[in-house]
């Protein structure tokens, strides 16, 4: 497996991870907009922040995407995570280890003081906060939901 940052011939299949993703997660009740994740992910490739793609055999089974900004607060930079995603029948092994791993990297050689991550899809919680706890992240709080009801 080889970890390296994504061009822009990667993005359709990203995209198609992206749609994998999200038709299986949380995020599944809420619309899902192929041109504006294409747009984003072509805009963090630019610069705008980082995506890395895990690649086997030629074939890209994963890939992540994040960023890095100001807090709200003060002048500090906070590196985030915009998505993890893993081909389903790809997600055992260290492939998410890897691609976590360069995105500290990055973040580190961006000068961000920490890095911010969540789990809000709602699948592989415990196992996927294990990873992050066993990488030196700590647990912070808990993320809340709600649908909100328009009345149709």
């Amino acid at each position: 497996m080889m970890i390296r940052a994504a061009k822009h011939d990667d993005i359709p299949r990203l995209v198609e991870l992206g749609q994998l993703l999200h038709a299986t997660s949380s995020y599944a009740s809420v619309g899902f907009n192929p041109e504006k994740v294409s747009t984003l992910l072509g805009q963090l490739i630019d610069g705008l922040g980082v995506v890395f793609i895990a690649e086997v055999g030629g074939e890209v089974i994963g890939g992540f995407a994040g960023a890095i900004t100001e807090q709200w607060f003060s002048d500090d930079l906070i590196a985030f995570d915009y998505s993890l995603f893993i081909e389903p029948t790809k997600r055992q092994g260290l492939t998410a280890l890897k691609l976590i791993l360069a995105f500290q990297n990055w973040a580190k050689a961006k000068g961000a003081k920490e890095i911010r991550m969540g789990i809000t899809t709602g699948m592989n919680v415990e196992g996927t906060s294990r990873l992050y706890k066993h990488m030196g992240f700590n647990y912070v709080g808990p993320l809340f939901q709600m649908e909100v009801s328009h009345g149709n």
